[in-house]
């Protein structure tokens, strides 16, 4: 077989809309010795992908990673084929099912030492620092893909392991539900929502979702919601908090929204030694709780900065058992990813993920 040395992809060159990614035919990087070729059959758009392209990362720095460059190739997330392999590539060979790895770990750094891989520094991480998944084929080092279990369809593998190895920690190592617990999730529509859903009731946690629009609700109870709250009313958001955990509020909160009167409502329904989780930043906006509030309900307010390796395997054994499933939205070829973008952006009543199919 020849291998490819070409492949169509979708890049962004200037920040601005939907119209900046560029389609295009580009020269794929030369096989190394420890890299694979994967033909990409399934990847995402994320809200992630949105800010990038739209210029609000540009002064977004993570510590110990590199700024985000442009020209960029978006998407964290891909699921595929394996092609052709490097000389010295021992983990896979042309055949083999694979899907990428959304969050590697330098093994040497000190973050990892401490048990907090997540945190590695000097990293390159696809579709933030390195090119994408918005193509048809990817070369990467063998070392930033893991077998797919057998049975996994691409799509599903396609949009699981970020949400739901970010989510995994969240519910495991942050929040540490237990059963009987009441977990409220804002934002719980999205991808990162439908996962903390899931794992949270495998903890045996009882979960609380909210939603600002009342026609998501059935399908938030669909997707495993044990109660649902609309704020647009917020008086009787608190009635309805109150109902479902018989007065005494919610234990854990997971917020991934940072919306600051959802955050506020989230203070006023702890319960005495809750947990809140933050995930999401909406620009320099402080946070409304006061040293205070804490103090008074002896508050644990916690963030989360993406998952360790042990999330992703944990995942991916949960994705080849059948026990986790992403509900999805809608399906674009990669040609129309700019239109996926749009969805995203403009879509008030979107529950669940997108892919982008690039062979579609």
């Amino acid at each position: 077989m020849t291998i490819p040395t070409k492949t169509l992809a979708v890049r962004l060159f200037e920040y601005g809309g939907p119209d900046k990614l560029v389609i295009g035919e580009y020269d794929l990087p030369p096989l190394g010795p420890r890299d694979v070729l994967v033909k990409n059959h399934a990847g995402s758009v994320s809200r992630w992908d949105v800010k990038y392209r739209a210029g609000d990362l540009a002064r977004y720095q993570i510590p110990g990673r590199a700024a985000f460059p442009l020209p960029q190739q978006l998407g964290r997330e891909a699921a595929g084929e394996v092609v052709a392999a490097g000389a010295e590539a021992t983990r896979f060979k042309p055949g083999d099912r694979v899907i990428g790895m959304t969050h590697p770990e330098d093994p040497d750094s000190a973050e990892t030492a401490r048990g907090l891989g997540n945190l590695s520094r000097n990293l390159a991480i696809p579709g933030h620092q390195a090119m994408g998944s918005y193509a048809q084929y990817l070369v990467r080092d063998e070392r930033m893909w893991l077998p797919l279990p057998d049975g996994v369809d691409y799509e599903q593998a396609g949009v699981a392991l970020w949400p739901f190895s970010s989510s995994h920690r969240v519910v495991r190592d942050r929040l540490r539900v237990r059963p009987g617990n009441n977990v409220l999730i804002t934002g719980a529509s999205g991808g990162m929502g439908q996962a903390t859903m899931q794992l949270a009731r495998l903890a045996g946690g009882r979960v609380i979702a909210t939603t600002r629009h009342e026609g998501k609700a059935a399908t938030l109870l669909e997707l495993g919601a044990d109660g649902v709250v609309v704020t647009a009313c917020e008086e009787q958001a608190f009635k309805d908090v109150s109902k479902h955990t018989g007065g005494e509020g919610v234990d854990h909160a997971v917020d991934y929204t940072g919306n600051p009167d959802l955050l506020r409502f989230i203070k006023d329904v702890m319960r005495l030694g809750g947990t809140i989780v933050l995930t999401s930043e909406q620009g320099q906006q402080p946070l409304p709780f006061r040293a205070a509030d804490l103090i008074r309900l002896e508050l644990n307010l916690l963030g989360i900065r993406g998952a360790r390796m042990n999330d992703m395997l944990t995942v991916l054994k949960l994705l080849g058992e059948g026990r986790i499933k992403t509900r999805i939205a809608a399906r674009f070829p990669l040609a129309k990813v700019g239109e996926a973008h749009t969805l995203l952006e403009t879509a008030p009543d979107l529950v669940g993920r997108i892919v982008v199919l690039p062979w579609g």
